[in-house]
């Protein structure tokens, strides 16, 4: 333990002691528990149910970040808004300094006003991480769970919801002050007050990364404003620490969000407050309040009325009208997929659409051309600038982007004028040798050709933009993120399994003996309750869609119908240890049976045929876990996990096994699932290690890939080209994924 760290420690111990703080003793070492707040689908239901669950926090391993928490602001009620709950704020920050955690102030665009701050320069020295996560340095608009959802609020107008008059005096104030009326803020609020001595400045993703890795933080709580801009998708923000792994959490009555009741949902401002709320609690990532630091009561403000974002928000909203507001449709390649809306009634009117796209950051800004759509389309804007026409093939339209208008690594404003009635028909960006077919969620407005107030927004787009309608470019193979929140699994997450509508099944989701299912953006339910006694460990698809399920506990497997979810017994062998993993043999549905004995470290492995039949094909095994076909159907690899070895058999005609041969050995960690790609590639999980290993089919280590933590227990193939790998991982009780070069066997 450093110096610092030791610090942070004692100061935090002594603490406790003295003003009674919740702390309980854990293994010798002081915690703090927290209550986490999160929403679940209810399965079968487009309906959610509100968990909590208490952790037990190292203060050492925690830190709080305040976002943006500037001395003034373009808007007024939202200073007011700001001054009303920064004292307990500060409270918060000094309380969570106490017990040991570390403050990072991330006022950004301010790092000018604190050159040569020893917090400043704290950060700036903080060691560089030796794997910043990819563009971590970058604003985040949207994280895969948030794609196929309605984002509750519009916040396209900037969000501001001041009194006109009151407004343009506020204006003339901040000017008067030397202000800018659109970015006043020069510095964090002074109410929030600073220990030179150990805290961080910074408004840098990658310096904020590697404060935490250098620091050993594992949970991270977001405090500050606006909930719905900055605290969400700042380069720091909850979107980030979310998708790299950290459990982070955000202080749901520490915040403010930037929005105009005049707006739809129009509801008002606080109401629009908990739905963001709301829309984190059940797409992005946990809450906590102020009370589990300083007790008391949560901080609301005054003229808030209660409400509870636990509420089923479909049931509230006001469904928007086409010619007032900018309303939601979904575009598809598939036309008949694609969202009908209201017809033209007026010769003068035209359908507006917009969304938010990302260019990449490699792209040359003269290589972007729009094209596809129908003839139709009459105009299109990138930021409010015009885009050129610049040719008709068939059918399909091409506009050409000018060379000054995007910004490569940024977010843009597409907009997009058609006189067809009919929805609007596919487009794609191309940029350089990289296109975006925009398929998905835009918005659609009806109103004058003429209007020109619709081809832009008044702010950014990556501030503007709903996080449903952002169009991301291809996320890089070998990327870890975070599929699904931490801790909805038990530590005994395994499986896992991908069915043919992309749907990923894990053992053990929320509580022992159950069955989770997870949308391929990460949304998740219990897909089944497994019969009274009975644990789920590996899973394994037939080729007919049935899910057999290890049984570790009742020696056997279960059969398990994907649509009626009957569950019956496949296989039941007394004189089995578990079974552990399971393979399908190149007839898509007989099984080859991992059976570790962990206590005498020895193993077995069966074979269970189509009706059901167990046969033990060999015994004199250590302590067998991960089991894969190759796919050819001609190998089976079986690892032993504490021996730390992978053998290969060859499989006869009778599915029996011959010419045993070792394939590979590491000299630490051990192993657990593995499964083949096309090319007969062998992926394997280094349990305690926290990385995934691709092997060639020579036993030549090809690739190592991390998991964002260090508990690997098993892995599949998915996703629509079978290239996302979805690895289960035992120390966050989640599930990660990685695009892949290669689509997987099954």
């Amino acid at each position: 333990m450093g110096l610092v760290r030791m610090r942070r420690y004692l100061l935090a111990v002594f603490t406790l002691l003295c003003v009674g703080l919740a702390c309980e003793e854990s293994s010798g070492q002081k915690v703090m528990k927290v209550q986490l707040r999160h929403q679940v689908v209810i399965d079968g239901s487009d309906k959610f149910s509100m968990q909590k669950r208490e952790e037990d926090w190292d203060p050492g391993e925690t830190a709080v970040i305040v976002c943006d928490v500037w001395d003034y602001h373009h808007c007024l009620n939202a200073v007011r808004r700001l001054e009303a709950f920064a004292p307990r704020l500060n409270q918060v920050v000094q309380e969570a300094r106490e017990r040991g955690a570390i403050i990072i102030h991330a006022p950004s665009d301010c790092m000018e006003a604190y050159e040569g701050h020893p917090a400043r320069a704290r950060a700036m020295a903080a060691p560089q991480s030796k794997a910043l996560p990819h563009e971590i340095e970058d604003w985040c608009s949207q994280i895969p769970s948030e794609e196929a959802v309605v984002y509750p609020i519009d916040q396209s107008d900037g969000g501001e919801d001041d009194d006109a008059d009151e407004h343009a005096k506020w204006a003339k104030e901040l000017k008067a002050l030397g202000r800018n009326p659109k970015m006043p803020w020069k510095m964090q609020l002074s109410t929030i007050k600073m220990d030179a001595g150990v805290d961080y400045i910074t408004d840098r993703g990658d310096e904020v990364w590697n404060i935490l890795e250098s620091n050993g933080i594992r949970n991270v709580i977001l405090t500050g404003v606006h909930v719905n801009m900055c605290v969400l998708g700042r380069p720091f923000g909850l979107r980030q620490m979310a998708r790299n792994g950290k459990n982070v959490v955000l202080m749901r009555d520490m915040t403010d969000s930037m929005y105009n009741p005049e707006r739809w949902p129009y509801v008002s401002h606080h109401e629009g407050t908990r739905r963001i709320i709301s829309h984190i609690e059940r797409h992005v990532c946990p809450t906590i309040t102020s009370d589990q630091f300083i007790g008391g009561q949560p901080f609301q403000f005054k003229d808030a009325a209660s409400g509870d974002s636990s509420d089923d928000l479909s049931s509230r909203q006001t469904l928007p009208n086409p010619r007032q507001h900018w309303c939601k449709m979904v575009v598809s390649a598939d036309v008949d997929k694609t969202s009908s809306h209201w017809a033209l009634k007026k010769p003068t009117e035209v359908n507006w659409y917009r969304s938010v796209v990302k260019i990449a950051k490699n792209v040359p800004p003269s290589s972007c051309v729009l094209e596809g759509g129908t003839e139709s389309i009459t105009n299109a804007w990138i930021d409010g600038h015009p885009l050129i026409r610049d040719s008709l093939s068939g059918d399909h339209v091409v506009f050409r982007v000018p060379d000054h208008v995007v910004q490569p690594g940024d977010y843009h404003l597409l907009v997009i004028c058609s006189e067809d009635a009919k929805p609007l028909s596919p487009l794609r960006l191309v940029s350089g040798k990289q296109h975006r077919d925009l398929c998905g969620h835009w918005e659609y407005r009806i109103a004058n050709r003429s209007d020109q107030r619709f081809n832009q927004m008044p702010l950014p787009a990556k501030f503007g933009g709903s996080a449903d309608t952002v169009f991301e470019s291809a996320e890089p193979n070998w990327i870890p993120r975070a599929l699904t929140q931490p801790h909805l699994f038990t530590d005994g997450i395994e499986g896992p399994a991908c069915d043919q509508n992309g749907f990923v099944y894990a053992v053990n989701y929320q509580r022992q003996g159950t069955i989770g299912r997870i949308f391929s953006n990460g949304v998740s339910s219990v897909f089944v309750d497994l019969p009274e006694g009975s644990i789920g460990n590996g899973i394994r698809f037939s080729k007919d869609g049935v899910m057999f399920v290890a049984d570790y506990v009742g020696h056997q497997v279960l059969a398990v119908d994907p649509v009626s979810k009957k569950i019956a017994v496949h296989a039941h062998d007394p004189t089995m240890n578990q079974p552990n993993d399971l393979a399908v043999a190149s007839d898509g549905i007989t099984l080859f049976a991992s059976d570790p004995d962990w206590k005498n470290d020895t193993g077995k492995i069966w074979r269970i045929d189509i009706d059901g039949h167990c046969h033990c094909l060999v015994e004199d095994m250590g302590t067998t876990n991960g089991i894969e076909v190759s796919p050819d159907g001609s190998i089976l690899y079986v690892n032993e996990s504490k021996q730390r070895k992978i053998w290969k058999f060859r499989i006869t005609k009778e599915g029996n096994l011959k010419d045993k041969q070792l394939f590979i050995s590491f000299e630490d960690h051990g192993f657990d699932g593995m499964r083949c790609d096309v090319d007969g590639n062998l992926y394997v999980t280094r349990y305690g290690k926290g990385t995934v290993v691709k092997l060639s089919p020579q036993g030549k280590l090809l690739k190592e890939i991390s998991v964002l933590g260090s508990r690997p227990s098993n892995l599949c193939f998915g996703g629509p080209d079978r290239r996302t790998l979805y690895v289960t991982e035992v120390e966050y009780g989640r599930l990660i994924s990685v695009r892949v070069d290669r689509p997987g066997r099954e």
